[in-house]
């Protein structure tokens, strides 16, 4: 039985989620949603969600918070959460907003990742950004293998990884 998994992502600026959720889509075989693309994506029939955009003033971008917790979820469905960020190492505290509207919805998180990505914001902007070139090789590799296993640890504890690993 084939595990329905659809990956909805919010990417701005640089482009890093995006290429972060489209190497997680092509491992995992799920439908890619751009959250611009479309307001409120259906997510009946999805028994895995992955959730994720860059980190925004500390945060996921307040739009696919905001989806997160109005979206219809099918029964017994798992999610996931990823993200792109200057300093992956915060991801536990970036996340918390995520985390809390699945919470509310009841639906289990199965893992969360969080990679660097290429960062022009604020200070970083004054010293030419941070992370340039990534993601990378490493991190689209990272990010193939975090979704093969999410995919594959159907009612597995929940996992959490970075790149620095």
């Amino acid at each position: 039985m084939r595990m329905r998994t659809v990956i909805v992502y919010k990417s701005l600026h640089h482009g890093n989620t995006k290429k972060i959720a489209e190497a997680m889509a092509d491992a995992c075989n799920a439908d890619l949603v751009q959250l611009d693309e479309r307001k409120n994506p259906g997510l009946q029939g999805y028994d895995l969600v992955g959730l994720g955009s860059g980190i925004y003033q500390s945060r996921h971008h307040p739009s696919l918070v905001a989806f997160a917790k109005k979206a219809h979820f099918s029964e017994g469905a798992r999610a996931f959460l990823f993200s792109t960020a200057g300093i992956p190492a915060l991801a536990g505290l970036w996340h918390r907003p995520l985390r809390g509207a699945l919470a509310q919805q009841g639906i289990p998180i199965a893992g969360e990742l969080c990679l660097p990505g290429y960062d022009t914001y604020a200070i970083f902007g004054l010293v030419g950004g941070i992370n340039r070139g990534r993601p990378g090789d490493r991190e689209l590799a990272r990010a193939r293998e975090f979704a093969s296993s999410m995919v594959t640890a159907q009612g597995a504890g929940a996992q959490s990884y970075t790149s620095e690993r």
